[in-house]
């Protein structure tokens, strides 16, 4: 499509976004719209950590998702901004406004109200919490998946995990089928990243500014449950009238899970499943339309305007479709349940390259308590990501949705994975390896700073 129509399509979806009171670039794409970690999330929870203990309130150390082993019942209840249920756990989506985002102890306290306000006389276990950031300064809210845990014990794991986003494409209408998608999508991946896919079910996570809206997105995540025979589950919804699309997904294995963090040693090596930074191409392709000089000096580097456009096309493709079959190949590398950890045969440890990017792994070497080195950075356009970087478009052109998953494993292991996932078409590379024990130290190569220009993240890695 020739570039003049591109951009008058661009400013017709503008329109259409402006008109729900929205600005598509104000508007983070994909996993970008997190809450930042480093400087907010980890500071606000150490911070009411041991009042919510004295409430007998307990939130787990960051995981993908909530695990716990079944139950011969299970009853699950969404509250909106707390609620009364006796539950045991809880996942959680906290949607704050960017003043909150920004500062750890307005966090802290907004959480704190949150979680205190659940009603239970059991010991409530927060197992995932998913915080997003809003323009509106009105949107703020929580939505509370909450799990009462009844009758003995089975001899499986239940995993649960919520995710939203709130757009992914500003070229495509916000009620499209292809937004959802990726955001139900993105959601399982923390699920397929342990190897979980049998028994699926899904609590769609839907607002909108307008009603109409609201009742599209949900049938387009009836559509996706029908496509991918997922069991839909229905619950009430939040009303903050923003933008907000994902899903909370529950799943059981009965295999082990690739959560062996002590198991992890210098005879590993460090493999991802596709190249990352699905966001980067989308975020340059608008940015082009919407400040049309950039081209110019993109072209001056060799990169066209299809370039960019067959990029955001792999990215979203990437996106969208379910790592199930990974999942699968995940599932079969591991033990089953009560079975033992065999370093020659069986994964490690995962994570997925999501909002943080290639963060992610520092986070899994500082649980793992292991040091590591990266040789690798692959990502889908490599001279894309670093006009990127270099223009200020994104801030760490690593971050995706329902990003690649990462493997920790033995060589020969991953040697196997590696060729599985040949076999099925996809796009593996074998990026680093495990030196040994130590306090999570990561060393990268120089080319990680083409990638990322934010210096709270890259001060968590050790550049070669």
């Amino acid at each position: 499509m020739a570039i003049d129509k591109l951009i008058d399509k661009f400013r017709v979806n503008l329109d259409k976004y402006k008109k729900m009171g929205l600005n598509p670039l104000s508007l983070a794409t994909g996993c970008a719209v997190k809450v930042d970690l480093i400087d907010t999330v980890y500071p606000a929870i150490h911070k009411i950590r041991d009042e919510l203990v004295r409430r007998n309130i307990e939130i787990l150390p960051r995981e993908d998702a909530d695990i716990f082993v079944s139950r011969e019942k299970i009853y699950i209840k969404r509250v909106i901004n707390g609620g009364e249920f006796d539950a045991d756990r809880a996942v959680s989506l906290i949607q704050v406004n960017q003043e909150t985002s920004g500062n750890p102890d307005k966090f802290a306290e907004f959480l704190l109200k949150v979680y205190t306000s659940i009603k239970t006389s059991r010991k409530l276990t927060i197992g995932k919490g998913h915080s997003i950031v809003t323009s509106n300064p009105k949107g703020e809210v929580a939505v509370l998946d909450l799990f009462r845990l009844d009758g003995g014990k089975e001899k499986s794991y239940t995993v649960a995990n919520n995710d939203t986003i709130q757009i992914v494409d500003p070229l495509d209408d916000p009620g499209s089928q292809m937004q959802v998608d990726v955001a139900i999508s993105n959601s399982l991946n923390d699920l397929f990243t342990k190897g979980v896919f049998q028994d699926l079910r899904m609590i769609p996570v839907v607002d909108a500014p307008t009603d109409d809206l609201k009742q599209q997105l949900l049938r387009n995540a009836e559509n996706y449950s029908r496509e991918y025979s997922i069991e839909l589950l229905s619950d009430v919804q939040p009303n903050s009238k923003t933008l907000m699309i994902g899903a909370t997904v529950i799943g059981k294995s009965d295999h082990e899970l690739p959560t062996y963090y002590n198991m992890v040693n210098e005879n590993m090596e460090i493999l991802v499943t596709r190249p990352v930074g699905e966001l980067t191409p989308i975020n340059v392709f608008m940015w082009m339309l919407t400040v049309p000089e950039l081209i110019e000096d993109m072209e001056a580097r060799g990169i066209t305007i299809q370039r960019v456009e067959e990029a955001k096309k792999k990215a979203l493709n990437y996106m969208r479709e379910p790592n199930t079959e990974i999942a699968k190949i995940i599932y079969d590398h591991l033990p089953p349940f009560g079975g033992t950890f065999d370093e020659n045969s069986h994964i490690a440890m995962t994570t997925d390259v999501t909002g943080p990017g290639l963060f992610v792994i520092k986070e899994f070497a500082e649980k793992a308590q292991v040091d590591v080195e990266l040789f690798d950075i692959p990502v889908i356009d490599p001279d894309i990501h670093e006009f990127a970087t270099e223009n200020f478009i994104i801030p760490n052109s690593t971050a995706g949705t329902n990003g690649a998953i990462v493997i920790f494993a033995h060589k020969k292991v991953i040697d196997e994975i590696f060729d599985e996932l040949k076999r099925k078409s996809l796009e593996p590379h074998i990026i680093g390896k495990v030196i040994g024990k130590g306090n999570g130290t990561v060393i990268v190569p120089p080319t990680i700073t083409k990638y990322i220009h934010r210096n709270n993240v890259l001060r968590q890695f050790k550049i070669k």
